[in-house]
């Protein structure tokens, strides 16, 4: 699926929030149908004892058929076990070492009490090992201990499987991304189950991991540490990653202390416990607080969910306080602070996965942006490809042609060229009074005949749409207020006034064209325009050069041109090549007679009499003065005599009239032939030339050929 499928989603953040409380929502509906007290409870009294044995005094029923038990929350002790003063003992229980009766997430320890027992009773609590300031028994019918007990695997097993789900959709993060934050953030998950099920003993009832019970409370420890610095480094890496931080470093080095604490607590050095623990509590309450701080200046810069996550991790490390004072006998400790304290991590978690998961849709919006940008790059090069390819088109095809066939042959390169990157099912070039002729340019071809009538009905409002000179799309309709059957786009051309010119495509359905197809049809029309009217503007530059300005024939530097290349193609081809040269007679009489504007109107008149004679292959021109030269190639000398008579005759015949009163005008006429071996005209021009001299000097208005004595 293309990137620019996806639609955006209005207002994401809001919707991804009710989406977190919809899911917390959830999680407390399930805490709240969990039963984490006992409905029925017994005073049992406590009294301190530095030796590790608590003395319990508490009252039971009359013996009745529903048993009772004691039920302590699950603190890291190496043993507890109960005594009675008649012998009686219970089974001895260990923290790091799960029994199969108390299954693999168990939610405390749990004693049941002897169907007799009734009345006053006199328990020793002997616990070895660890902190038991927390131990404060509560003593319940066993039903209702069982019930705690299912509660609490049902919520753990909420936690756990929740955080292991996250761990998973780091680890495809990861791989859709190639981001190591993702990484890190599967490792602080990971860093996080296991310490969970550590502090809480579960750890130590899972099949292949019930070896780490051997490090004891050095490997709790050492899980506090760990996860403690994989929280700071990815508090971190979200918060001040690509950032110039001061501070940076000392949150680094921070976490690769509590790494290294936590790499000696794991030597599992003898006596090391007690410090272990302290450490553990210290470290893992700077990195909060550091983490904390990191957050709410991130929050502060406006870096998403930062707020959120610092409520998260202060309740989080609110708990984990309260915890820890609880274990030191602080205040009483229960099941639910347990599940307050790991829902809290579970909730960072989950808005810290939010959070990182936002930059996926970072990475989309920078590739939707990198990929509008190549489309756009590629689309500009087409459109540079395409106008270069119809300029070179242009160049080519246009150069050499008549100035009538300019204008058809530039708009059929035109369409030739645009209709394959603007698909149309029409395409019409309508101008009128464009280089002085009217042009109708219609693909396809056999669509002519409908197209002519449509134009002439539309003429008037196309014309008035084509010198507003804005481009436009609009519908095409068979009736008025019919159904929309095609969409047109019109695109007008600069035409000098009277004269106007548009562009029509017509597209078959109500699907218009698009900007930038709008933008390609306009530039390439420019294109087209611009070189039809530089080719035009050409030939005629070409043409008042090659031109004499007063009589509309060639001029002698064009003459010598064409007459050059005629011999040499003559001499290559054997053919004859016959020139003439032509002399106005007595024309400063005429002149001097009638003035200078009688004469120039005089030698247009010849001019015009004598090209009258010839055909479209012989070349004629102006030599100078009074002088003209005609060339005649494959003409000898008898056909070049037979057309020097009519010439003479023309001129003679014209009618010159000067104030009514008519000038009788003659010419003199020299010609001469190619002879074999001659590629260069000057010997035949001197020859023509010599010719011209005798019928002066055999009283004008005849036409002499150069015999053999001239070569």
């Amino acid at each position: 699926m293309e990137v620019n499928s996806f639609r955006p989603m209005p207002g994401h953040g809001w919707v991804l929030a009710a989406c977190l409380v919809v899911l917390m929502g959830l999680f407390a509906a399930l805490v709240s149908s969990t039963q984490l007290r006992p409905g029925e409870t017994r005073p049992v009294e406590v009294r301190a004892s530095a030796t590790g044995v608590l003395p319990l005094h508490f009252e039971l029923p009359p013996r009745s058929e529903q048993r009772w038990a004691l039920w302590f929350p699950r603190e890291p002790v190496d043993r507890l076990q109960l005594v009675g003063a008649d012998g009686w003992r219970s089974d001895a229980l260990d923290f790091f070492d799960v029994g199969e009766e108390e299954g693999i997430l168990p939610t405390g320890f749990a004693v049941l009490l002897s169907r007799e027992a009734q009345g006053p009773m006199v328990l020793e609590a002997q616990v070895d090992g660890g902190l038991h300031g927390g131990l404060r028994p509560v003593l319940a019918r066993a039903a209702d201990i069982r019930r705690i007990e299912r509660s609490g695997v049902a919520l753990a097993a909420a936690v756990y499987g929740g955080l292991l789900t996250l761990a998973a959709l780091a680890l495809a993060l990861a791989y859709a991304s190639r981001d190591r934050l993702f990484i890190g953030f599967f490792g602080f998950t990971v860093a996080l189950v296991l310490l969970l099920q550590a502090s809480s003993g579960h750890l130590y009832g899972l099949p292949g991991v019930r070896l780490f019970g051997l490090w004891r409370m050095q490997g709790v420890a050492a899980l506090t540490l760990i996860h403690a610095a994989t929280t700071l480094w990815l508090v971190e890496a979200y918060t001040i990653a690509g950032r110039r931080h001061r501070h940076a470093g000392l949150v680094r080095g921070l976490g690769i202390g509590l790494v290294a604490v936590a790499a000696l607590c794991m030597l599992n050095l003898p006596g090391m416990g007690p410090v272990a623990r302290t450490l553990a509590a210290v470290g893992s309450m700077l990195a909060g607080i550091v983490a904390l701080g990191l957050l709410v200046a991130a929050a502060r810069r406006g870096v998403p969910l930062a707020w959120a996550l610092t409520v998260a991790g202060a309740l989080a490390l609110a708990a984990g306080a309260w915890l820890i004072v609880a274990r030191h006998g602080g205040v009483d400790e229960g099941p639910l602070l347990q599940f307050l304290h790991r829902g809290a991590w579970v909730t960072f978690a989950l808005i810290l996965a939010l959070a990182l998961t936002r930059r996926i849709g970072d990475y989309r919006d920078q590739r939707d942006r990198d990929r509008l940008a190549r489309l756009d790059t590629e689309r500009r090069m087409r459109r540079e490809a395409a106008r270069a390819d119809l300029s070179a088109a242009l160049q080519t095809q246009l150069n050499g042609l008549d100035p009538r066939e300019i204008p058809w042959q530039g708009f059929r390169l035109l369409m030739d060229h645009l209709l394959p990157l603007v698909p149309t099912e029409s395409c019409i070039a309508v101008l009128r009074g464009y280089q002085g002729r009217d042009h109708l340019l219609v693909e396809p071809a056999d669509a002519l005949p409908s197209i002519e009538h449509e134009i002439d009905r539309r003429g008037l409002i196309l014309r008035r749409q084509a010198t507003a000179g804005m481009a436009l799309q609009q519908p095409v309709q068979p009736s008025a207020g019919g159904p929309v059957v095609a969409m047109e786009a019109l695109v007008p051309f600069q035409v000098r006034a009277p004269g106007w010119g548009v562009l029509l495509l017509r597209r078959a359905g109500g699907e218009g064209f698009t900007t930038d197809e709008m933008s390609v049809i306009g530039e390439l029309a420019r294109v087209v325009q611009l070189h039809v009217d530089q080719a035009a503007a050409a030939v005629k530059l070409r043409r008042s050069a090659e031109m004499d300005a007063l009589t509309g024939s060639m001029n002698r530097r064009t003459i010598d041109a064409w007459i050059s290349r005629t011999f040499t193609e003559a001499e290559r081809t054997g053919r004859p090549v016959s020139v003439l040269f032509i002399d106005l007679d007595h024309f400063k009489s005429v002149n001097d007679r009638f003035g200078h504007a009688c004469g120039d109107d005089c030698l247009r008149a010849v001019s015009a009499a004598l090209r009258g004679v010839l055909s479209d292959a012989d070349m004629f021109g102006r030599y100078g003065g009074e002088e003209f030269i005609a060339v005649l190639p494959g003409r000898d000398g008898a056909e070049a005599r037979a057309v020097g008579e009519r010439m003479r005759t023309a001129v003679e015949n014209a009618e010159v009239r000067h104030e009514g009163q008519r000038v009788r005008l003659t010419v003199s006429i020299g010609i001469a032939t190619r002879l074999r071996g001659e590629d260069a005209p000057a010997a035949a021009i001197a020859r023509a030339d010599k010719a011209l001299y005798a019928a002066k000097r055999q009283g004008r208005n005849c036409v002499q050929v150069a015999p053999a004595v001239f070569s």
